[in-house]
């Protein structure tokens, strides 16, 4: 049912097409040797405008047995896989074979973590106390206003943050420190200092780390990244405020493991 191709190799990562039963294609990338990205959907229904992944909208979820696919087949190319991360194309919790999945993975002995734009966010609540090994919320925005630019179709910011306000302390301090907060900056959208504090005054009063990724252009897209000093400069003032913040692996940063830069072909076969 799912066949991986590869289709780009660097010095840290392995690209591979997801090929599926039906035609469609989508992405997985495996890092390091044992960490592997997988596809949650084809296409993406958040509509970012700087992610190559939902550029030709949402065609469908995957499977339970799509998504385990992924991960069998990768490990016929990487017997050493010990970690699992729902992050490549899609919104893993507009797929419902999630919570099975991170469940399958636990009984495979791997450690499964998910990305996502926080909604809808009772599968949200609910996510924070499944079997993860991590979950992050990408959030890119400190006011509404941005919030709706960078991440159109997620929940509101307020309803977001809310939601985490609440879930966060009824979860085991191990388990508080598995989740955190993702910030892509993006020239021009939402790398001015203003929106930067505001961010940073929310994630302060949650208590959660952040991870400040820095951005892999794609062709489906004109957004660019911000010049490295930028990127700097913001990662040391996130600090200043006392957030434990985390910048991009140099996995992350080579241009086949970026965030947003895996895509979704459909294909009638």
């Amino acid at each position: 049912m799912v066949r991986l191709r590869e289709v780009e190799a660097s010095a840290q990562n392995r690209r591979f097409a997801v090929e599926l039963a039906d035609g469609a294609t989508v992405e997985a990338v495996l890092y390091r040797g044992d960490s592997l990205c997988v596809s949650s959907q084809v296409g993406c229904a958040v509509g970012c405008p700087f992610c190559a992944s939902g550029a030709e909208g949402l065609t469908r979820p995957l499977t339970l047995e799509e998504l385990t696919g992924q991960v069998e087949a990768a490990r016929a190319l990487a017997p050493g896989l010990r970690r699992v991360t729902v992050s490549g194309v899609g919104e893993p919790l507009h797929t419902r074979a999630l919570e099975p999945f991170l469940h399958w993975c636990r009984g495979e002995r791997l450690a499964p973590s998910v990305t996502t734009s926080g909604g809808p966010i009772p599968r949200l609540r609910a996510l924070l106390h499944a079997p993860h090994n991590g979950v992050t919320v990408s959030v890119h925005a400190g006011t509404a206003s941005v919030r709706r630019e960078a991440v159109p179709q997620g929940p509101p910011l307020d309803d977001l943050f809310a939601a985490l306000a609440e879930e966060l302390p009824r979860l085991s301090r191990s388990r508080q420190r598995k989740v955190a907060l993702a910030y892509l900056m993006v020239a021009g959208l939402n790398d001015a200092p203003a929106e930067l504090d505001a961010f940073t005054a929310r994630a302060v009063a949650l208590g959660a780390r952040v991870h400040l990724y820095a951005y892999n252009p794609v062709p489906t897209s004109a957004h660019r990244p911000v010049e490295r000093d930028a990127y700097e400069a913001a990662y040391a003032r996130l600090r200043g405020a006392g957030l434990k913040v985390a910048m991009s692996s140099s996995a992350r940063v080579e241009d086949n493991g970026g965030c947003g830069t895996l895509v979704a072909i459909r294909r009638a076969r």
